[in-house]
């Protein structure tokens, strides 16, 4: 080596490493969008020949025909179907309905009295591209009467079917999915769309039947529906010649809710008492059915995730037949679950007792919880005061069944009194305080 001269570093080396991979990895970033690009094009070309395909095809039938298989209006065309095509597999999905044209009027106001103007068709055709997501080629025509003259496409009576989908806020949800279908209907109705904009789906000369089965969803949302059984809380939908049906359901991204279980007084995990989850929408009436309704935990965790939860108010209860008795519950009971979010509610469990008092104390109006109330429970033999904890609740056990009197007293607040409180196996009390 040569005075002044130097070898190669390490530094040297990790540096010139690392330029390279940079340039390489541009280059292998640069390559995978070129064949992207290019596959793309070819299955892009082979949709749009598919899409066309079917439009041709459509174009080339009687008014009369052009419908899709138990669609509204009915035809042979099937709503959805898989096709290969270059060796890009592809789905075609086809949605023809009734339109209402603004130039006679709309609706009721429709000046010759025919709602279903013409044919609006889409044909969509989708494919999943090489590195991921769905790509989706649509095509959008009309189709008129030959005569250019309005006919009434009812062989027999039929109506108008409005289905409104909104989110838990009430505010109108576009792009829901809607699946309606009435096996007993003629011809028989087994449909799915979408919700435009304005968060509808109307389907114009719909045949008048009793029956009409709705689900409601959406991905990543919950779902609503009409109900079966006795006395189903949501019926199946009528429509009456020349009338108007309308029903409105509401859905909205899931939720999820963990629930720990912890000894009342120490907070010490409890793993082995299960406990029953409901929340308050009902499917059927008599008898109540809830919609989500499961015994859960006691697996050997004090903590249970339960996922895909829709919007609600849950409530949760412990058998006596797991040896422990619900103290308090941190948040209250019942809880209220909104959309799209994560809770986490705290179950605090004392050993079981024949007959026991949960009493919460709240403010009046408000609802807040009052922390460091003092709760006095007492009757003739019996006499004990507890403080509420931070969830404002306190718990007396080993009671013996009969009538308490309760006092509260809190700083800031006026003293609560009551009497008469019965009390008999596990009893929950709420005492609203001004």
């Amino acid at each position: 080596m040569r005075p002044g001269e130097r070898g190669v570093t390490l530094i040297d080396t990790i540096v010139g490493i690392s330029l390279m991979l940079v340039v390489f990895l541009g280059i292998a970033a640069t390559f995978r969008l070129s064949v992207d690009v290019v596959t793309n094009n070819k299955a892009r070309g082979g949709a749009i020949a598919l899409a066309d395909q079917r439009m041709e095809y459509i174009r080339s039938l009687a008014y009369t025909a052009v419908g899709t298989a138990l669609g509204i209006p009915s035809g042979t065309i099937a709503q959805s179907e898989t096709v290969s095509l270059n060796g890009v597999t592809y789905t075609r999905r086809t949605v023809i309905v009734y339109a209402d044209d603004p130039k006679d009027g709309t609706g009721a106001s429709d000046t010759n009295g025919i709602t279903a103007d013409y044919k609006a068709v889409k044909v969509d055709v989708a494919w999943t591209s090489r590195y991921g997501g769905t790509r989706h080629v649509d095509l959008a025509t009309r189709i008129s009467p030959a005569t250019g003259l309005e006919t009434n496409p009812c062989s027999s009576s039929c109506g108008t079917l409005v289905i409104n989908v909104a989110n838990s806020a009430s505010a109108p949800l576009s792009g829901a999915s809607v699946a309606i279908t009435n096996p007993s209907a003629s011809p028989a109705v087994n449909f799915s769309t979408f919700t435009s904009a304005s968060g509808t789906v109307t389907l114009l000369a719909a045949p008048a039947a009793s029956g009409y089965a709705v689900v409601v969803t959406n991905p990543g949302y919950s779902t609503d529906q009409t109900n079966t059984g006795s006395n189903p809380t949501r019926s199946a939908l009528t429509v009456s010649s020349n009338q108007t049906t309308s029903a409105t359901f509401q859905i909205d991204a899931l939720s999820s809710m963990t629930v720990l279980t912890l000894a009342y007084g120490t907070g010490a995990p409890i793993t082995t008492a299960a406990f029953s989850m409901h929340g308050a929408k009902t499917t059927n009436t008599n008898p109540v059915t809830y919609k989500y309704s499961a015994t859960l935990g006691g697996a050997g965790s004090a903590t249970t995730t339960i996922s895909n939860l829709e919007w609600d108010t849950y409530s949760t209860a412990v058998s006596p037949a797991t040896g422990y008795d619900l103290a308090y519950s941190c948040s209250p009971q019942p809880v209220s679950l909104s959309a799209g979010t994560v809770a986490t509610t705290t179950l605090y469990l004392a050993p079981h007792t024949t007959n026991s008092l949960s009493v919460e104390v709240l403010v009046s109006g408000t609802g807040a919880l009052v922390a460091n109330a003092s709760v006095r429970l007492y009757k003739t033999g019996y006499d004990t005061t507890q403080t509420t904890d931070s969830c404002g609740q306190t718990f007396f056990s080993g009671l013996s069944v009969g009538t308490y009197n309760i006092s509260v007293t809190a700083a800031g607040h006026t003293t609560y009194n009551a009497s008469n409180l019965s009390v008999a196996s596990s009893t929950q009390y709420q005492a609203l305080i001004n």
